[in-house]
């Protein structure tokens, strides 16, 4: 390479430094995150709850058109079981994409006051969409929505959607620790860092301040059982009674946080692009706009087979009502503002204490550490039985963190735990559900994070059992007492899980195998399933990067 090269390259790096640095000199965040109109807003949803919480504005019938009870009843029939039950809580799984999918849009559909959702991630697809429009419906039915996303997996061309979104009266959106780079979101990484590293993880969708759903699901085809490359498997809970007020007084501690911005003070909408929310919608043809969901047939077959509306109704959703507690970062662990004492990794420890007789975790992203490898191993060799669930490398979206966990197979395994890890595969085993069969070429990553102590403590919620979690994210969730959900957790990791996993193993000599099932038979691989040697190269690098903390 020539001096002139050279000397031309540097030009090239100090120019592009140069505008880095004059662009973050001259643009910051704006000094007023919230304007009088979204604070109006939050000052109405307040109005609602005011005088009388539990008063059902009146409908001149119980019946509409449909022939279905009015969705004002809604928060009768809640507040009902509520009363039966005034001091604890129901919960009831939500398992599959397409019930999750069915759940959110049914009960924003019945909402009657407003509803808060709070989510790291929400796609511009689809499943993203559709529940926009979900919500806008309900906004033209006087229902008052807040919408709160974490940035870091926005872009511009959503911007302008959720400002189209934000513009009718009866809605506000915000953004929380957002990126100040709007368009050219690359040089945040020059210019935000460490700020942006540090996100919201939370998950929550609250109708009324009567019902919610929490759990490990974003917002997105792929989380929702529509994407033609990848499906998540994950676990949601639907939630009433009495921890919904906890969930609701956390919502509003982040929504009202001052690193919560309106989506207004941070974007304009583009010259010569429309106004109009639902002509922007461009994931969906023109029948989905006007209500007849044609072509999105996964979502329309989830939608006409659930019955979780009629079912709210007349009280035929199996709660299982039970004492629970309610679990969340404060908002100031984004900010650095608030001692690590509150995190909710310590809430756990102090609450669940440590498991004596037996311990399952499922978690997509398992990054275990050296002192939790170390306490882990400590419980099995004082008689506790552990089990863990987490991604195999196909299946992970993550490869650092598969490098983050896989050296700690061995010393986990001499110790006694057991461990699965769930094949890309594995919705190719589901044949009996018809909409996962719909999808069964697409791979399968695991994204729940639960886990259960002993014989009645299960935590569900947005927690991953990593540094990141425990140290920089915010992080949500709900601890479970109920031995019958602990015990099917625990009864879940075994060898029927063979045809959708493997379970690592450690020969006499040290080495791993992983065994499982394929066209019912067993297999055994002596060599860790789909890693070629480039990938072992790539994995072996990263476990020696001090990157733990990051993962």
């Amino acid at each position: 390479m020539s001096m002139f090269n050279i000397d031309l390259n540097r030009l090239s790096l100090s120019l592009t430094l140069g505008l880095a640095l004059s662009l973050s000199a001259c643009q910051t965040l704006p000094k007023q995150p919230h304007l009088p109109a979204s604070q109006q807003l939050s000052a109405r949803v307040n109005a609602l709850y005011q005088h009388d919480k539990h008063k059902v504005r009146q409908s001149e019938s119980a019946v509409t058109t449909t022939g279905k009870p009015k969705k004002a009843d809604l928060v009768t029939a809640i507040s009902a079981q509520k009363n039966i039950h005034p001091e604890l809580s129901g919960y009831h799984p939500i398992v599959t994409g397409a019930n999750a999918f069915a759940s959110r849009s049914i009960l924003t559909g019945m909402a009657t006051r407003n509803i808060d959702a709070q989510y790291y991630i929400w796609h511009d697809d689809q499943a993203g969409q559709l529940l926009l429009k979900d919500l806008w419906e309900a906004a033209e039915r006087g229902v008052i929505v807040r919408l709160l996303l974490d940035d870091f997996n926005n872009n511009a061309a959503f911007d302008q959607h959720l400002l189209r979104f934000a513009s009718h009266p009866n809605i506000a959106v915000r953004i929380i620790n957002p990126l100040m780079h709007r368009k050219f979101q690359a040089l945040n990484f020059v210019t935000g860092l460490p700020r942006i590293n540090r996100r919201m993880h939370n998950k929550s969708m609250t109708f009324d301040k009567q019902i919610t759903i929490i759990g490990g699901r974003n917002i997105g085809d792929e989380y929702l059982s529509n994407s033609q490359n990848s499906q998540f498997a994950d676990l949601d809970v639907l939630l009433i009674g009495k921890v919904v007020a906890d969930i609701d007084n956390s919502f509003t501690s982040y929504w009202s946080a001052p690193i919560s911005f309106d989506i207004e003070t941070l974007a304009t909408l583009d010259k010569g692009t429309t106004t109009n929310f639902l002509q922007g919608l461009d994931k969906l043809d023109e029948n989905e706009k006007n209500n007849t969901r044609t072509s999105l047939t996964v979502y329309r077959a989830a939608i006409e087979d659930s019955t979780i509306d009629s079912d709210l109704l007349n009280k035929r959703v199996p709660f299982r009502w039970t004492d629970m507690q309610f679990l969340s970062d404060d908002v100031g662990k984004l900010t650095k503002s608030v001692s690590a004492q509150t995190n909710l990794v310590h809430q756990l420890r102090t609450l669940l204490g440590s498991p004596s007789k037996q311990l399952t975790i499922i978690s997509s992203y398992f990054v275990p550490t050296n002192d939790g490898v170390n306490t882990l191993v400590q419980l099995a060799q004082s008689g506790t039985e552990i089990k863990i669930l987490t991604n195999s490398f196909d299946a992970t979206d993550v490869t650092a963190v598969h490098s983050g966990y896989s050296q700690w197979r061995p010393k986990m395994l001499r110790a006694g735990i057991k461990i699965y890890e769930l094949k890309s595969t594995a919705s190719e085993e589901k044949r009996e559900n018809k909409l996962w069969k719909a999808r069964s070429q697409s791979s399968t990553s695991l994204h729940a994070k639960t886990f259960a102590i002993d014989d009645h403590q299960v935590f569900v919620g947005s927690y991953n059992v990593d540094p990141r979690s425990a140290n920089i994210n915010t992080e949500m969730g709900v601890i479970i007492n109920d031995n019958e959900l602990a015990q099917q957790l625990h009864e879940a990791l075994s060898d029927d899980l063979l045809n959708q996993a493997y379970e690592v193993k450690l020969t006499t000599n040290g080495k791993l195998q992983w065994h499982t099932v394929e066209h019912g038979q067993k297999v055994v691989y002596d060599s860790e399933p789909k890693v070629d040697a480039v990938d072992h190269v790539w994995l072996t690098i990263m476990s020696w990067l001090p990157i733990d903390w990051l993962l």
